[in-house]
């Protein structure tokens, strides 16, 4: 088995051409890990928004794409938490 870091500067994710990687990164690093919890308010997209250089509306469908793929998975409106797939063995 290999495990790769996500939440480091040399993430793997930033060094992916696809930009919902990007935001992924930028996410793990506001989430709360012991909870599994990511709030998607105004406030944490934004500053999502910021680092990538994106609009709001480029980053939902980042989000949107995350969700597709079952890497990020909704909890409640506005809550997230990452796959299990994901987070196996922190």
């Amino acid at each position: 088995m290999i495990i790769v870091h996500l939440d480091t500067y040399d993430s793997i994710l930033l060094k992916s051409n696809d930009t919902s990687f990007h935001a992924l990164y930028y996410i793990i690093k506001q989430m709360d890990l012991e909870l599994n919890t990511w709030y998607a308010d105004k406030t944490n997209k934004t500053a999502v928004c910021d680092k990538l250089s994106v609009s709001m509306p480029a980053l939902e469908k980042m989000l949107a794409s995350l969700k597709e793929r079952e890497l990020l998975i909704p909890r409640q409106r506005g809550v997230y938490k990452l796959s299990s797939d994901l987070i196996e063995g922190y």
